[in-house]
């Protein structure tokens, strides 16, 4: 599960990535990927998931979560849907 504090992310107790200027970045600073609208992009610029309606789709999987599903693998803070989704998709559940 990850935790969120303020535009940091954390996995029990430890800091494993931070959102910045859009962006969001392992701990050691890589950039992941990002968000556009309703879209989750890594860091080459291809779209990895798209937010519709009450679901997030996965472009490589033939998968998808519920923004509920979703607000129990990424809890806390004050994120956007999209966001939650970019921070499981590039930090882990």
């Amino acid at each position: 599960m990850i935790h969120v504090e303020g535009h940091e992310f954390f996995r029990g107790g430890e800091k494993i990535g931070y959102l910045m200027d859009g962006w969001i970045h392992s701990h050691d600073g890589r950039k992941l990927g990002y968000v556009e609208g309703h879209s989750v992009y890594d860091h080459n610029g291809r779209k990895v998931a798209w937010l519709d309606g009450n679901h997030i789709y996965l472009t490589d999987h033939n998968e998808h979560w519920s923004i509920d599903e979703n607000h129990r693998h990424v809890e806390g803070g004050d994120l956007p849907d999209t966001l939650r989704a970019a921070a499981r998709i590039f930090l882990g559940d």
